[in-house]
């Protein structure tokens, strides 16, 4: 049987993929997604759920801009999942801590505090004794520390879960072992896309397949340089309820899950498509959380894995339309795919359906890679 048209085909099965597919299907739109593995194996599964913008920026930018409003959507992209899977997410905005524990760190969190002032966003300063008040087990090392009221963490692969769930109920045809090899076009507009499962018509295709979208053929005369990040990640057996908080620090983060485990993270290399466990990475991730937590070092190892996060060679994702009719871009999120899943989706469906690129996406233009 030919495979049927849709009148929008998404190329990837991860946070970013299973979001637009939702928003598009509650706008009456027929959507088919492809994904070379099973939903959500990659990236969206193996991090460990932080929405940070505040402590992820360095500076304002449209990409801060961009993260900073999708988090303040969360928690109603968050509700919606939950009430179409009657999955519960665990979403809690319960804020970060991040803490210094050098004078270095101690000034680069000022800095931080500093332009986060400026441009009105949530932030207190902590001395390293009220730090303490609030996360009682913190290393007397800790000097001082930030506090984020507004960010958040939610559990990743349950929200996934609940995502496929809810995108099933709103028709999406969801095709997993299927590799899009590239995209079709005639003149300038998009015709199909080739798989290894045959031939998918449709008159637009989103490419939203993470680490993989750089392996997609488009007619494009440039290439969107998208390659992978390594990051690998440890839980942990937590006695007790230790931590309240995620607790971030120049070498790492640590973050409480309500099973009791606790997540200890995380790496950035540049290893290709290697998703090995290294003990180089294990012994990087260990020596920052004990910094911070040297109660941990009696805690019981859990497990550990890594994920590939998609980085955009300029730092910023590849958002939007191309040249092509049809053709568009939403990927290149690196450590912030789950953060801007509400964003992304809300944005290109409106792009899609109105057909006007909105104003926050004019940063993030696959354009942007044209040679001159």
């Amino acid at each position: 049987m030919a495979n049927q048209s849709s009148d929008v085909l998404i190329i990837g099965g991860g946070v970013i993929g299973l979001s637009l597919a939702h928003q598009l299907a509650l706008e009456k739109r027929s959507v088919t997604l492809l994904e070379r593995g099973q939903i959500g194996q990659e990236a969206s599964t193996a991090g460990a759920g932080i929405l940070s913008p505040q402590a992820e920026m360095d500076q304002m930018s449209p990409l801060t801009d961009l993260c900073v409003a999708s988090r303040d959507l969360y928690s109603n992209f968050v509700q919606e999942f939950i009430s179409r899977s009657g999955i519960d997410i665990e979403f809690s905005k319960s804020g970060l801590l991040y803490v210094a524990l050098s004078e270095e760190e101690q000034a680069e969190l000022e800095k931080r505090y500093q332009w986060q002032i400026r441009t009105g966003l949530a932030v207190q300063r902590l001395t390293g004794q009220e730090a303490r008040r609030i996360e009682r087990d913190l290393s007397p090392e800790v000097r001082t520390a930030l506090f984020f009221p507004e960010e958040a963490y939610v559990d990743n692969v349950k929200l996934l879960e609940a995502m496929t769930i809810a995108c099933g109920l709103l028709k999406v045809r969801l095709v997993t072992g299927c590799q899009a090899i590239s995209v079709k076009s005639q003149g300038q507009r998009v015709t199909g896309v080739d798989t290894n499962l045959g031939m998918w018509p449709t008159e637009r295709a989103i490419i939203a397949a993470g680490s993989w979208s750089n392996m997609i053929d488009v007619p494009l005369p440039y290439k969107v340089p998208i390659k992978p990040a390594r990051g690998q990640l440890i839980a942990v057996n937590c006695p007790a309820l230790l931590l309240k908080h995620v607790t971030y620090s120049a070498n790492g983060y640590v973050v409480p899950r309500r099973d009791g485990r606790v997540f200890l993270g995380s790496t950035v290399e540049w290893v290709g498509y290697d998703k090995n466990v290294t003990l180089e990475g294990l012994h990087r991730i260990i020596s920052g959380a004990l910094a911070v937590f040297p109660r941990m070092k009696s805690f019981a190892f859990s497990s550990c894995w890594a994920g590939l996060r998609p980085y955009c060679e300029d730092g910023a994702p590849v958002l939007g339309p191309t040249e092509i009719e049809g053709l568009f871009f939403a990927t290149g999120h690196f450590r912030n795919g789950l953060l801007l899943a509400p964003i992304t989706a809300k944005l290109m469906t409106d792009l899609i359906v109105i057909g006007k690129p909105p104003k926050l996406l004019e940063s993030f233009s696959p354009a942007r890679f044209k040679p001159n």
